[in-house]
């Protein structure tokens, strides 16, 4: 008896000593470099996520990446837009206003099918010769059904990725390009031309997004439009998801003009727990501002973001008209963090004009529905959603009569950066 426990003190002390010689040498691994960017991700969103106080408890441990761990805090109900992308392609566009695409924006007439909206002009599809209001039918040889999301259609982001598009041309011609993606230079602004209307000189911008080089696009559309003493101002929002808020800043001040240089054009609202944080953006002094009272905007539930705090920002200084379909509702902001190379942008404030209205997650409404004229260029007085501007500056009032529209017309389906861009 006394051998056989003196036989299990020692089986006991040789496993002690196996279970710590193996511990000691099978060490626990080393998280990766995805997981180490999960737990800065994490105390980020701890402190500045907008909805913070909403998020789930969750075990580190049981998401393997940032992505997986950001789509597990989302606040569902609101949050449509925090992402997380690489620093690559977040500086190419907000720095550089490039992305790996094909160069164009499209939408749907009320029966879904498919049109060329926009096409940049770095593009191959413009070199081509594809312009706005080319109608898209197949993709690949597929043909599309009405409303088709084409996001999915167009593969991931790698230049060099090609694709075939069926197309009918304006003429009723059909026609089929293959194209490639490459990295396109984004013209920001589409149109910059004037419109003679009842003895008035309107200004009319078409602008698709709010990046860097776009500020130098803008002060070259506003000193013509000031060279020519333009008086009215009709700006095209309808395909324009957002972008730096320093840039609708810029904008805002040149429609503003000098007399509100230094007044609040939109104010940060952060969490009580980073309230030090809360800015104000206020209007700049521009050279080629234009001084004006009123301004039509021409949107659609593209407008989005950094559209939508241009219209807000300005309400309280100046009489607005929104013409075309209700605005998206995105009245939330993102600060961005680096770290390897992750880009972090989480939803971290509300904006807010200086009147203290915010929160219009259901969108801006219109003053006027009416339809995305999609068969017609920018500038062409039939488009309908210019025809209406028009048709309001000479008689201060819409048409009495015009085919009946619904509100919130579908548009594309962009997440992420892509929201941001836009475009395909």
């Amino acid at each position: 008896m006394r051998n056989r426990k003196l036989l299990n003190i020692l089986l006991l002390i040789i496993l002690t000593v196996v279970f710590a010689s193996c511990k000691k040498n099978n060490p626990a691994p080393e998280p990766t470099e995805a997981e180490k960017a999960r737990d800065e991700f994490y105390n980020i969103m701890k402190d500045w996520y907008l909805w913070y106080d909403k998020m789930p408890d969750v075990n580190l441990n049981d998401y393997h990446s940032p992505e997986e761990l950001l789509e597990a805090l989302r606040y569902k109900p609101l949050d449509k837009w925090s992402f997380i992308t690489t620093v690559q392609a977040f500086q190419s566009y907000f720095k550089a206003g490039e992305y790996v695409g094909f160069g164009f924006g499209y939408s749907y007439d009320e029966s879904g099918n498919i049109y060329i909206a926009f096409v940049f002009k770095d593009s191959e599809l413009y070199t081509k010769g594809v312009r706005r209001g080319w109608q898209i039918t197949a993709v690949n040889g597929t043909p599309l059904q009405p409303f088709t999301n084409l996001s999915p259609l167009m593969g991931e982001d790698v230049a060099g990725l090609s694709r075939t598009f069926t197309f009918i041309k304006p003429d009723t011609v059909q026609t089929e390009l293959t194209v490639i993606k490459d990295t396109v230079s984004m013209n920001a602004v589409l149109v910059a031309d004037t419109l003679h209307v009842a003895g008035h000189t309107v200004g009319h911008l078409v602008f698709q997004t709010f990046v860097e080089p776009a500020i130098a696009e803008l002060d070259s559309a506003f000193s013509f439009f000031k060279s020519v003493d333009a008086d009215r101002l009709i700006v095209d929002l309808r395909y324009n998801g957002g972008g730096d808020l320093d840039v609708a800043n810029k904008l805002a001040s040149l429609i503003a003009g000098s007399s509100n240089t230094g007044r609040i054009f939109i104010k940060f609202s952060h969490t009580y727990k980073m309230s030090q944080y809360d800015v104000n953006l206020n209007f700049t002094n521009e050279p080629y501002a234009l001084s004006l009272n009123s301004v039509i905007f021409l949107t659609s539930r593209g407008s989005a973001s950094a559209s939508e705090s241009l219209i807000s920002g300005l309400k309280p200084y100046m009489n607005e008209v929104l013409i075309g379909d209700n605005t998206y509702g995105k009245p939330v902001g993102m600060h961005t963090w680096l770290y390897n190379n992750y880009a972090f942008v989480p939803v971290s404030f509300r904006m807010v004009n200086a009147d203290g209205e915010s929160d219009y997650y259901d969108g801006l409404p219109a003053d006027d529905i009416v339809a995305d004229g999609l068969k017609y260029d920018f500038s062409d007085r039939r488009e309908d959603r210019l025809s209406d501007a028009i048709y309001y500056i000479e008689n201060g009032t819409f048409p009495a009569f015009k085919k009946a529209v619904m509100p919130n017309m579908p548009v594309p389906y962009y997440t992420g950066l892509r929201l941001e861009i836009g475009a395909l």
